[in-house]
Order: C-alpha cells, then structure tokens, then sequence
C-alpha cells in the first residue's frame, strides 16, 4: 500500500508502520529534500480491510487509517493509457496558438491544431492549479511546461523534434494525453522528460519512440536511446522526488519505458546536492526493446508495482548505483523477458522488499 505525507523535516530517516489484525509490517525511509515522504509498506499476503498507519521522522509522527489489500484487476495494466475527459468546465477558452492571460484556478480549453509546441509558462497556486485542456481533440507538435501548479491534459503531440513532452516544475499533473513518434533531431528521441517534484504522470499513451535509433537488447550503440520517460540530474537539471507514474500506455519505445537518474553517479561524472526519492511507478503497460524496461540509478524508495512487461527485453527492472528501499511486487512479464530485476552493482539490497534479484 503506498504511503505519502508531507511537512516533516527535510532528507530526514522517516519509520512507516502498518498495522492489521493480521500483524505489523515496518519499512525504513528518508524525507526527500521539501519534507515529503513517499513509500509503500507490504500488506499481509491474502489480507483485506484496515491498516493503521503511522509516520514517525523524528520526534514528529502523524497517523492514518486507510483500506489496504483492495481487489486488482485480473491483469495489471489492463486499463493503461488515455481515458476519455468528463466534467471538464473551461472557465477561458482559446485557440492553442494564442494562450490567453490566465489565474489560479483557471481551466483554460484550447482548441484546434498547431504545427508548433505548446508552451506554458504560467502556473496556478498548490491549492488552485490551473488547468490547461486540449479537449482530447487539440493536436500540437510537442509540449513544454516550465511552470509551477498545473494540470495538462487532454493534447495529442505528434512528430514533435527530439522530445513529445518535456515537464519542467513541482506539482504538475500531466494527464490523458497521446503521444507519438518524436522525430530524431540530433538529440535523443525521448516520449516525455521531466524534473521537478510532486509530479503526476497519469494515463497517457505514447508510441512509437524509435525515429533513428539502431537499438536492440544489447543496447543502442551510437545511435539515440528513445525512451518514452526520463529524467536526469545535472548542472541545469534539478534532482525529481514525490513522482506518481501510473497507468500508462508505452508502445513500440526502441529503448527503455523509464529511466530516472539521480544526483549521484559515480564513474559517470554525476555528483550533485539532493536526492531523488519517493517514486511510483504502478499499473503501466511497458512494451520495449532495451537490455531493461525500467532503470534507477540513484532513486531511493521507488515502488514498482502492479506493472505489465510485455517487450523483448533481457530483464524487466534494473536498479543501480544505490537505488535502496525499493518496494517491487505484482508485475507480470512477457515470456520473452528473461528476468524480473537486478542488483546492478551490489548496493541496492538495503530497504528492499520484493523479490530475489537475478531471478
């Protein structure tokens, strides 16, 4: 059962407790560098009905209680990719080339089709995001986001150069939309980039990520490595916490469905302030062609559950360079994949709960 809870201290050793009638599980965390926490603690196998949970970061705890061991779906991911938008209210509704002004709170619908990207640069509050609606119908040529508190929904981007989406900011929520077939600009060919915290990745569909890649489950050589989600630390590129991604569609993607790196990589000339911790990755189809459908390198406490492997790759989940307190369990995989995950360099064991490594 996923746990998350903020205002606590920040990069600080959290306890998360959950108790049943069936018993006590506890799992160790951190705090990622704002004071949220988001982790997962295993439910007792077989059980339905009320966990109590409790938070403990230092002398600060906060507790609720919370129905774990809901009934899933006789398949995972049977429901990924875009969903139809209903009740969507536009309080300004504009063509997607000319974006009006816009407050906290707005749900602005944009109409039509353009030949260039949509950029949004102006964001709401935590409490009154605004929403930017494509109405499931607008079509654009890539999609920028460089601002705080919105909600993005409802666009298809297609043949968008190097990237279909890049998210740049804390509290987005990017939504049921459809992504396809990036073009190959001399960079790599990526569905979606993102960085930031507090960002919800939610039913989407993105195919065909592949234009100018030479990839097979050996790796990508000299060519791009399309992925159809990624983010990565450097100098201009902050580190990611608090993500939720779940119920995506990723189709035909030459490379790998997800990789998150974060701020410390040793041998590759990555050392940088802050951490990536408290991700989600839950209830997505994944169908790629990499040595791994999904890498961590350096992301503390990710749950990856719940989640379709369905490419030809040699091992589902790969995690690396101390991506500790991983939380895997509930995937189903193609018959083509030879393996659910691995320990890549021997200092992910502690914290994790799934299960045995190399299987």
């Amino acid at each position: 059962m996923g746990v998350g809870g903020s205002g606590f201290s920040v990069s600080s050793p959290a306890v998360v407790t959950g108790t049943t009638p069936k018993g006590t599980m506890t799992v160790n965390a951190m705090t990622d560098n704002g004071g949220r926490v988001n982790t997962s603690i295993p439910v007792p196998a077989g059980f339905q009905g009320p966990m109590n949970v409790r938070v403990n970061v230092g002398p600060v705890s906060a507790t609720a209680t919370a129905t774990a061991g809901a009934p899933l779906s006789a398949d995972p991911a049977s429901d990924a990719g875009v969903r139809p938008l209903t009740g969507v209210k536009c309080s300004v509704t504009a063509d997607v080339d000319q974006i009006p002004d816009t407050g906290p709170g707005d749900v602005v619908c944009l109409t039509g089709n353009s030949s260039s990207r949509l950029v949004i640069k102006e964001g709401g509050t935590a409490q009154a995001p605004i929403v930017y609606s494509g109405g499931g119908s607008s079509t654009v040529r890539g999609i920028d986001v460089a601002a705080d508190n919105v909600v993005v929904e409802g666009f298809t981007s297609t043949d968008a150069a190097s990237m279909g989406a890049s998210l740049r900011g804390n509290n987005v929520t990017f939504q049921n939309n459809t992504i396809k077939h990036p073009v190959n600009a001399g960079d790599d060919t990526d569905g979606l980039r993102f960085w930031g915290n507090s960002i919800r990745i939610v039913h989407n569909t993105i195919t065909d990520i592949n234009d100018g890649a030479d990839c097979n489950d050996d790796g990508c050589g000299n060519g791009p490595h399309p992925d159809c989600m990624q983010t990565y630390y450097n100098d201009t590129n902050p580190t990611s916490s608090d993500i939720t991604i779940e119920g995506n569609r990723c189709e035909n993607a030459a490379s790998q469905c997800l990789i998150g790196e974060g701020p410390v990589l040793p041998g590759e000339g990555v050392n940088g302030p802050g951490q990536s911790v408290g991700w989600t990755f839950y209830d997505n189809y994944c169908q790629t062609g990499a040595v791994q459908s999904v890498q961590f390198k350096d992301v503390k406490n990710v749950t990856v559950v719940d989640n379709f492997f369905d490419g030809g790759n040699n091992k589902a989940i790969s995690l690396a360079f101390a991506s500790t307190g991983a939380h895997v369990g509930g995937n189903k995989l193609s018959p083509r994949i030879g393996k659910l995950i691995t320990f890549d360099d021997g200092d992910e064991a502690p914290g994790y709960i799934g299960p045995t490594p190399g299987q």
